[in-house]
């Protein structure tokens, strides 16, 4: 399932990355890298700086990898394992995002990962369900819930990527068709930090 939303956010975007399976990483690596986390997450994406480059590791909880596992693909879990698909999707985007910008030799603030990650969520259900838009922004952006536990930091970025994605996704809405949508896409993600986070916070204004 993971190649799947890869594959698909891939096309969205006409970019390539490597894949996310190879560095997916279990609980228990999970607890060898961070201990016992202050919070029960659902999903991590690790990077650690290296003399020979950057060791990446992308957890997804078991429990919504087996939620996954009897989907025929992504689509059917759109319906059927919406959260799960939520969970699975926001650890492809953040990896994909890392990626890319360390590609390209640039930094990435956890602001933009998490924006990117809420952005990319309702670009793959829009675009396959396009007559569904209202409710898949509604509920990604209204109705959506913040963890327990979360600290004020968090809450905070959590927050704000909601509120700068959803303005941008309602622009997404407002575009007239789907080459329209993907032409505004394709040009945001090429875009430096810099240029996203003006453009986002201009259109949350």
């Amino acid at each position: 399932m993971l190649r799947a939303i890869q594959d698909n956010l891939q096309a969205i975007y006409r970019i390539a990355a490597p894949d996310v399976r190879r560095f997916v990483i279990d609980e228990d690596q999970l607890r060898s890298v961070l201990g016992d986390p202050d919070r029960d997450a659902q999903e991590w994406v690790l990077v650690r700086e290296g003399p020979d480059g950057v060791d990446v590791g992308v957890y997804v909880a078991a429990q919504a990898l087996e939620r996954l596992r009897p989907m025929s693909g992504p689509f059917e879990a759109l319906d059927d394992a919406f959260d799960a698909f939520c969970v699975a999707t926001e650890g492809v985007s953040h990896f994909m995002m890392l990626f890319e910008r360390a590609r390209r030799g640039e930094p990435v603030s956890m602001l933009e990962l998490e924006t990117q990650a809420e952005v990319d969520k309702f670009v793959f259900a829009t675009l396959h369900h396009p007559e569904r838009a209202q409710e898949w922004h509604s509920r990604i952006f209204q109705h959506a819930r913040l963890a327990e536990g979360l600290s004020e930091d968090e809450i905070t970025r959590y927050t704000e990527a909601g509120r700068l994605a959803g303005a941008f996704c309602a622009e997404l809405c407002a575009r007239p068709h789907t080459g329209a949508i993907l032409d505004l896409l394709r040009s945001f993600w090429r875009d430096s930090g810099s240029q996203r986070m003006d453009r986002l916070r201009r259109l949350a204004a």
